[in-house]
């Protein structure tokens, strides 16, 4: 499995790190620290991703930012990719939100722990 994570929180990617590097089920994983980051890789790398993680609210430009831009750039490319918004939102509104993306097959609060990343994984490969 190839995962995107998106946050800005750099001692919530550190985690993110450490959990992927355990993992038996990715292969190949990818932080970053902002949405922008992860659109210039998208467009350079070769590694069509399973599923990326996004947080909602970073500067610049926002998790819902970078869903639209995903669905608009890279959709058709990668028509298998699911995401997943994971947020420490709390709000009813952000979950509606983020569900109404065609893309968007979660909402998650975090911290992503291993055994939900496992979980969705299985869902994943299953789907």
């Amino acid at each position: 499995m190839n995962v995107i994570f998106i946050d800005d929180d750099e001692d919530l990617n550190f985690l993110q790190e450490l959990m992927c590097s355990r993992s038996k089920s990715i292969k190949h994983f990818f932080i970053a620290s902002s949405a922008l980051q992860t659109l210039d890789y998208l467009q350079e790398t070769n590694i069509k991703p399973d599923i990326i993680f996004v947080d909602i609210n970073m500067p610049i430009m926002t998790g819902f930012g970078f869903i639209e831009a995903f669905e608009k750039k890279f959709s058709s490319q990668f028509p298998e990719t699911q995401l997943y918004v994971v947020s420490s939102s709390i709000r009813e509104y952000d979950r509606i939100r983020a569900l109404k993306y065609e893309s968007v097959k979660g909402f998650l609060l975090k911290p992503l722990t291993e055994e939900k990343l496992e979980e969705i994984y299985s869902q994943y490969v299953k789907s």
